[in-house]
């Protein structure tokens, strides 16, 4: 088993399932045309404008608050599928959902157990409005992309030069547990072991690999 003293955690799709709340987000704005289909392939459009947008204004802005990501990604949907909804008051609920987010079927007695025996955050790309009050409960410290104005693995890379600064191990240390590539990328760039939660079960497509695979956050119970 590895010593580590700190254990670092993505949020959403890691800790708590935003699908959940897809028909929420959707009914609100399509009413009487909603269904279960339009909401997954408009789920699919608003995500895909959104890393769209996220890049465009990464080439412009030193950082975009993900709340002005999303607006332009809803302005994008809308038009394309002429939907007349107003983009903000849809980011809001959106926000609201993602608030309301909920556990996955082993983030409770993850959380229960390795809060006794080690440091724990949370490192999420999103905005302060956007994140589901538990942490608090856990006596878990929460760091945002807002708080910082960077995102993981941006090309400063602060979140991850953050939480080592607050921490103040050796990054070998620390593990970063996480489901998307930037949580892999920017915890190693920093030298943190990265821990890729791969609940969907696909292929890893990058040259850098992640230095642990599970399936479940239940597959840890050997590693922490």
């Amino acid at each position: 088993m590895r010593s580590f003293e700190v254990v670092s955690l993505d949020l959403f799709q890691t800790l708590v399932n935003i699908d959940t709340r897809r028909s929420h987000i959707w009914q609100p704005i399509l009413l009487n045309t909603y269904t279960d289909q339009l909401a997954d392939e408009y789920a699919g459009l608003l995500l895909e404008g959104f890393f769209k947008h996220k890049e465009q204004f990464s080439k412009h802005e030193a950082f975009t608050l993900t709340a002005k990501v999303y607006e332009h990604s809803f302005a994008d949907v809308f038009s394309a599928k002429e939907i007349s909804y107003d983009c903000v008051k849809a980011n809001r609920h959106l926000f609201r959902q993602h608030a309301l987010s909920e556990f996955y079927e082993d983030t409770e007695a993850f959380l229960s157990r390795i809060t006794k025996k080690y440091e724990v955050c949370i490192v999420s790309d999103a905005d302060d409005a956007m994140v589901p009050p538990f942490y608090k409960d856990y006596g878990i410290r929460l760091l945002t992309s807002e708080q910082y104005s960077s995102y993981k693995n941006d090309e400063q890379n602060v979140m991850f030069k953050q939480l080592i600064n607050y921490y103040q191990v050796a990054p070998g240390r620390i593990i970063h547990i996480g489901d998307s590539s930037s949580d892999v990328l920017g915890a190693k760039r920093e030298g943190i072991t990265a821990c890729w939660l791969n609940r969907n079960k696909i292929t890893w497509s990058h040259e850098v690999r992640p230095d642990l695979i599970v399936e479940s956050l239940e597959e840890l119970d050997g590693i922490l």
